[in-house]
């Protein structure tokens, strides 16, 4: 079966993002937002433990460089309940260049083929890479190939790449996925000269149309920030492709959503940080931006959470034939 993938992404994919994904698609690969294997080994659990909600099928992405470390921190998630680790060798951003990890890593695949080796030997979670086509002026094809080559080596057997390079200086994160050119081609080509890997695809994927697409070539697709301007496409993709599986309706997932908000207020956790995600379900149907108005109130008049809470109950109620 292909698979379905949502990036890591810093202020996007935390834990109550996951468990509201978990409920609209549950057949689609998640992760954490990228940690730093210095802070996973340092925070004595405290983080992984904030961050983990026993949710199945979660990846968690790590940054780093250092093979010790890495190897501590791969000891410490295996306490969790993580499936895989993916390892950052894609994010361009200059805070992350000066941790000396990230896409800045993609020219030295040596110390990243390292920390595979002590990972491999420290755990038995499946370990994969999530990197792009190439950087700066190391962007040919046998540079790629050379990468994945001495990493696949060491003991990785799946790549996730996003089709387009890093710019490493002068350029913002944000351009750095736009500006660069997608190059779906030489994706497609790594597949075929590594048939024995699992390639996974990502950049601008934001149809099922093109998932389909890509199938034809590679072994899966991940999608990025498509996922939080449309939640529901994620709805779409568990109906297209796992039409098996019994969907929830629009009216169960909010009720889901606002039994672990009450759960999440009373350990403390402000509201806004679960509803924020919330704001697409009723995108295209009657009454959306008054949703979206409610969803905003908890910061626009400091309602109370359980407050909202009820609130948002009786729109949904007076809404239920709209939903199931």
């Amino acid at each position: 079966m292909k698979r379905i993938s949502i990036a890591p992404m810093m202020g996007h994919t935390d834990r109550h993002f996951r468990f509201m994904a978990n409920l609209l698609a549950k057949d689609v690969k998640l992760y954490t937002p990228m940690i730093h294997a210095d802070t996973i080994v340092f925070s004595k659990n405290q983080l992984l433990e904030s961050e983990n909600i026993n949710q199945k099928d979660v990846g968690i992405q790590i940054a780093g460089n250092n093979t010790e470390v890495m190897a501590k921190a791969a000891s410490i998630i295996s306490n969790y309940n993580y499936d895989e680790i993916n390892i950052n060798i894609g994010c361009p951003s200059q805070r992350v260049q000066n941790c000396e990890v990230g896409a800045a890593l993609m020219s030295k695949p040596s110390v990243v083929a390292d920390c595979i080796r002590v990972m491999s030997k420290e755990v038995d979670i499946p370990l994969s890479i999530k990197t792009r086509i190439g950087i700066d002026d190391h962007d040919d094809y046998d540079f790629l190939f050379r990468f994945v080559e001495e990493t696949a080596n060491a003991g990785c057997n799946h790549f996730i790449i996003h089709a387009r390079k890093a710019l490493l200086q002068g350029i913002s994160p944000k351009d750095n996925r736009r500006i660069p050119p997608i190059d779906y081609e030489r994706v497609y080509r790594l597949k075929k000269d590594f048939t024995e890997l699992s390639i996974e695809i990502n950049g601008e994927i934001n149809s099922i149309e093109e998932i389909e697409t890509h199938f034809e070539f590679v072994d899966g697709v991940m999608i990025g920030r498509y996922a939080f301007k449309d939640s529901l496409f994620l709805q779409k993709i568990q109906e297209h492709f796992y039409p098996d599986k019994n969907l929830l309706s629009k009216y169960e997932i909010i009720n889901a959503m606002l039994v672990y908000a009450k759960e999440q207020t009373d350990q403390g956790i402000s509201i806004h940080l679960v509803t924020r995600h919330m704001n697409q379900l009723l995108k295209g149907l009657n009454g959306a931006r008054q949703w979206r108005n409610i969803l905003g109130s908890n910061q626009e008049k400091s309602m109370h959470s359980y407050d909202l809470i009820q609130e948002i109950k009786n729109f949904i109620n007076k809404r239920k034939e709209q939903l199931i």
